[in-house]
């Protein structure tokens, strides 16, 4: 019988920055395969591949991502957590998923499935590529932090590049050029002061200046700058487009990254509730059935450099798992 904790720690110790997912997908896929599943590496890039395992047609999947955020640190326990990147964001809870669809398997829940994918914390590729396996489920769980509490409202979110052009001239005499980290300054600026949309439940918009760079000597006009900027929305994109494409204006050029639109999820009897401001898979994903978003650990734990989930969460996580597949059955075989 698999064991929560020390599953949860193998994960861990096997670093899957976004990109470098491959040792713990063939992690994922050998455990599975050996667990009598059948198994399916559907590629997403050369190297880099989502594992889907099934026993049957899934009308039930649980699924969530293999990659984590850098910087990796190993594993380490103590009484009541499990510390180590990806503890929490996603490799506890694919860990308490894999018990879960385990024990159900022992109840003959044959219609369940097992998906984890890659790239989450960048631009979705995996949730993507998913689209193509054709599953046509009935629901989908989806894993992420939330205090295993069902969450039914989240933010969507615009990434996006901010790009500034310059000349270059001599420092001492900045009217020979133009500096493009001066442009980029005041396009930021300009940002930071607009006025952007709220929602009665989703709340205010934010917007974060993740990563600068420019230019290439403290005696140089820079010749180009950029930033990454990520926006937690709360409306359609297209909004949010308009208002950058105008702020922008002729100062700059926006590229846009990725987008995704606040979301609605599933309610279950029994659980309780909440509205949370981070983005998930689940816009990618929507294809698949309809979406439940569920998972032990804090969102507030997530993306830290001393990232921990809770044992007793874990644990508890596997019978909430199964708690909620069961009451989805229900509500397929009443349809």
């Amino acid at each position: 019988m698999l064991d929560v904790i020390d599953l949860t720690r193998k994960l861990v110790d096997i670093p899957s920055v976004t990109g470098q997912e491959k040792e713990a997908g063939e992690f994922l896929y050998d455990l599975l395969q050996r667990e009598g599943w059948d198994c399916l590496k559907q590629k997403v890039t050369s190297d880099r591949f989502n594992v889907l395992a099934t026993r049957g047609k899934p009308a039930i999947l649980l699924t969530t991502h293999m990659d984590t955020v850098p910087d990796f640190f190993p594993s380490m326990e103590d009484e009541k957590f499990v510390y180590g990147r990806g503890a929490c964001d996603a490799k506890g809870i694919a860990a308490a998923m894999i018990c879960a669809a385990q024990g159900l398997l022992q109840e003959d829940f044959t219609d369940v499935g097992l998906l984890f994918v890659v790239g989450e914390e960048t631009d979705s590729a995996g949730a993507i590529k998913a689209q193509e396996l054709n599953l046509d489920c009935s629901f989908f769980i989806n894993g992420e932090p939330t205090d295993n509490q069902l969450v039914i409202r989240h933010k969507g979110m615009v990434y996006a590049r901010l790009c500034a052009e310059g000349v270059p001239a001599h420092s001492a005499y900045p009217e020979k050029g133009e500096s493009a980290i001066d442009k980029l300054i005041s396009i930021l600026n300009s940002l930071k002061q607009t006025a952007f949309p709220a929602d009665p439940q989703l709340g205010q918009t934010y917007l974060n200046i993740g990563k600068i760079e420019g230019g290439k000597a403290a005696n140089v006009l820079a010749d180009s700058a950029e930033a990454e900027i990520l926006i937690r929305t709360v409306c359609e994109s297209r909004r949010y487009l308009e208002i950058l494409d105008q702020v922008v204006g002729d100062q700059g050029r926006l590229q846009v990254v990725k987008t995704s639109e606040p979301q609605e999820m599933e309610a279950v009897e029994g659980f309780s509730t909440k509205v949370v401001g981070y983005g998930t898979d689940i816009p990618a994903l929507r294809p698949l059935g309809k979406p439940l978003l569920f998972g032990p650990g804090s969102i507030f734990e997530a993306h830290t450099a001393r990232e921990k989930v809770s044992k007793q969460e874990l644990v508890d996580a596997i019978g909430l798992y199964q708690r909620l597949v069961r009451a989805l059955r229900a509500r397929t075989i009443e349809q």
